[in-house]
């Protein structure tokens, strides 16, 4: 036989080996991809977004159905696996029974040959060999094997097994499971020896066959699974699944609408349903309850700051309907910190309670009340016709709570002031409107107790510009942009200059000087009063010391302190450490405090003034006659100086009475064996009077401007030409020594 029939056989083989694995093939990718299906849509249930119980039990039916197909289709297809290797088996059987009969019966090669070819010829025979003992094919269906040995054959998938001697029919290993190879032994009568019978059998017709009943099987299968998972499916939705998404349904409406159970069974869903809507109803009646309670001042039973506001945003939006005017008060209890630290936080409750009743008692209907804070009652005022209406109604409130009553033992006299801004001229944002109001208030706030004052735009403006003030104060703080001006002190009767007052400004890049007057007390609101403070005392003490080694006559240097300076404990140990810094002898330093400042706290403000006295430092109340000072306190204060306001010297040359105080104040100075200083002094008249009154110093436009360092000194070198215009009092000016006369520092302004 030739080469080319060995080919064409192994390319029989090679497809009927894809023949025989197609159908398990098939069934394997149909069910790996139903259950890659059923995975998948298990896996969306899985990847942390919302998968509804409907899909996961739909999915889970899929995978269900996918399996049992699967193996149904496995098991089919093994059963009839088997049926085909019994037949298989029975069709080889026969033919070899009949080749062999037949090839008993011959007596010559040619005989053999003969039924060899008979047989390759037929349907169920594609190819057949017969091998003698010796290994040699004496007849073959093939021509290019006859006569020719088994080792000498090319190297084909049958060789090896046809040098074979089997002793029974065996079955070779191939891939097609249509076109299956056999060797069995057969009896060569003419050779008068055994043989091997090596022939393929083609069983296409009865292997289809049955392929064809295992598909319908599989796919009867197939059918069944599908209408059992989608019967299953609808029972298990209408049986489990719709009461569950009802249930859902009704806890995501929070109980809203009530649930029916599904077919009105009593079940366990049911059950839960019902624990959910008693849930729900404890839940929204303590969720109602906490809303009250989150809008409502525990103390004084009104609304809170929160209730205000909401209050406010809906009145505007039916402002917004109907046009109509609302009034936003701010009320603010005058003292009332005083009167928690004097009489204790449980009269300030009561206080706060008392004006709680009383703006209820006097609100409209309509209107609503709160407590914002502290002692800061809100008022919303609605049907207005405007600003004057809204004025008056403060006013009522006002006069309401500063009516007198009796707390135990006292009699008080409460007093209010009112910040008012009016809806929609001031602003259409509730939070505008509520700024706005508080804004009027600190300008009440400043006007005194009973003030009430509705808001204008100029206020803005000044809350912008302390806003601009305080960013810019940091920029100045940190880059130092900060200097000191000194105005001279002059003795009155000797012309002499005794000191100098340092003053503060602030070098603004782009608004230039920036007098104390501005900022200093939004330093103090700010919290960076300390910080401006002790540089002032640092630099003062630097220049003085500069001075004094340069030659210039020795003069004390006053230093203005803060009242959150005088409160520092360790105010003197800055002062001390500031004077051995800088080689400062403390007779050459002078603290300024006012007189208001003093009368706070005063034990403590003794004590911290008479460590500082005990260092050298002298100590000068500013401002004298202007505060609510005692006489008994004034004895107890250890005090070098008083100064005598400027307001007094500016009314002194007054033929009626403009002597009298500052007279008054020197008398009851020299009486205490303390200097007095008048600050103020703005021409001659004023110069002379207060020396007829007995005035040791002054101070003023008349003596001596706030200069740069610079020209402060040129000023101490040629004070004889340049003090005052005057030329009586100038040529009687000289430069002195001061005798520990002392210092002010700080916020100060120009005298």
């Amino acid at each position: 036989m030739v080469r080319a029939d060995m080919e064409r056989a192994a390319t029989h083989d090679e497809a009927g080996r894809g023949d025989a694995a197609a159908s398990t093939d098939v069934a394997g990718d149909s069910a790996g991809s139903l259950v890659a299906l059923a995975k998948a849509l298990l896996g969306i249930g899985m990847s942390g977004s919302f998968f509804a119980v409907r899909l996961k039990v739909f999915a889970f039916m899929v995978a269900v159905g996918a399996v049992l197909v699967a193996l149904s289709g496995v098991f089919v297809f093994h059963f009839y696996g088997n049926q085909i290797d019994r037949i298989i088996k029975i069709r080889a059987t026969g033919l070899r029974d009949v080749v062999a009969h037949s090839i008993a019966s011959a007596r010559t090669i040619d005989d053999l040959q003969f039924i060899v070819d008979a047989m390759a010829n037929t349907s169920r025979i594609e190819m057949m060999a017969i091998v003698d003992a010796n290994g040699r094919i004496v007849a073959a269906s093939r021509s290019d094997w006859r006569g020719k040995t088994v080792a000498s054959l090319p190297d084909t998938i049958a060789r090896a097994d046809l040098a074979r001697h089997p002793s029974r029919l065996e079955r070779l290993p191939t891939a097609n499971a249509a076109r299956v190879d056999f060797i069995s032994p057969v009896r060569i009568d003419i050779e008068g020896q055994n043989g091997t019978l090596f022939f393929r059998a083609n069983l296409t017709e009865a292997i289809s066959g049955l392929q064809e009943t295992a598909w319908g099987v599989v796919v009867w299968l197939a059918t069944a699974a599908i209408v059992a998972v989608l019967t299953l499916s609808l029972l298990m939705q209408r049986i489990f699944i719709g009461p569950i998404e009802t249930l859902r349904a009704y806890a995501e409406r929070r109980g809203a609408g009530g649930y029916a159970t599904a077919m009105g069974l009593r079940d366990e869903i049911s059950i839960i349903a019902e624990v959910l809507r008693e849930a729900f109803e404890a839940t929204s009646k303590n969720e109602t309850r906490l809303a009250d309670l989150a809008q409502t001042d525990s103390l004084t039973g009104l609304g809170n700051r929160s209730y205000f506001k909401s209050r406010l945003v809906k009145q505007i939006a039916l402002g917004e309907t109907d046009g109509g005017v609302i009034g936003v008060m701010v009320l603010n209890l005058d003292k009332f910190k005083d009167i928690n630290d004097t009489l204790g936080h449980d009269s300030g409750d009561v206080i706060l309670q008392r004006t709680a009743e009383i703006l209820k008692s006097c609100q409209r209907q309509g209107d609503a009340v709160a407590r914002l804070g502290a002692d800061e009652f809100g008022i919303v005022l609605t049907g207005i016709s405007g600003p004057d209406e809204a004025v008056e109604y403060a006013s009522r409130f006002i006069r309401a709570v500063g009516v007198p009553f009796r707390l135990a033992a006292n009699e008080l006299h409460q007093t209010a002031c009112v910040g008012l801004t009016i809806y929609p001229q001031d602003g259409r944002d509730p939070d505008v409107l509520m700024k706005n109001a508080d804004l009027a208030l600190s300008r009440a706030k400043v006007e005194g107790p009973g003030a009430c004052i509705p808001y204008r735009h100029e206020l803005h403006l000044r809350a912008m510009e302390r806003n601009s003030i305080e960013r810019d104060l940091r920029v100045a703080l940190a880059q130092r942009q900060f200097v000191l001006f000194y105005q001279p002190k002059v003795d009155i009767n000797t012309g002499r200059i005794n000191g100098a007052e340092a003053l503060i400004r602030w070098q603004h890049p782009e608004r230039g000087l920036i007098s104390p007057d501005v900022f200093i007390p939004v330093a103090e609101r700010c919290g960076f009063i300390s910080e401006v403070s002790k540089w002032v005392l640092d630099e003062a003490c630097r220049q003085n010391s500069a001075w004094q080694a340069a030659g210039l006559p020795k003069i004390g240097i006053a230093v203005n302190v803060s009242a959150v300076d005088l409160r520092r404990p360790d105010l003197t140990d800055i002062v001390a450490n500031t004077l051995v810094r800088h080689a400062l002898s403390p007779q050459y330093l002078e603290l300024e405090v006012t007189e208001s400042m003093v009368m706070r706290d005063v034990d403590t403000v003794i004590g911290t003034l008479r460590r500082l006295r005990s260092l050298g430092v002298g100590i000068g109340i500013d401002d004298f006659g202007t505060g609510y000072s005692s006489l008994a306190y004034l004895k107890r204060f250890p005090v070098k100086r008083l100064k005598i306001d400027r307001s007094f010297v500016r009314d002194i040359a007054d033929l009626r009475d403009g002597k009298v105080i500052p007279k008054v104040i020197i008398d009851l100075a020299h009486s205490l064996s303390v200097n007095v200083l008048a600050e103020g002094v703005e021409d001659a008249a004023q110069l002379e009077i207060l020396r007829s009154l007995g005035c040791d110093e002054a101070q003023g436009y008349f003596l001596g401007r706030p200069m740069p360092a610079m020209e402060f000194e040129l000023f101490l070198r040629h004070a004889p030409n340049g003090l005052h215009p005057d030329a009586a009092i100038r040529h009687a000016v000289t430069v002195a020594p001061a005798k520990g006369h002392g210092l002010r520092s700080v916020p100060g302004s120009a005298a």
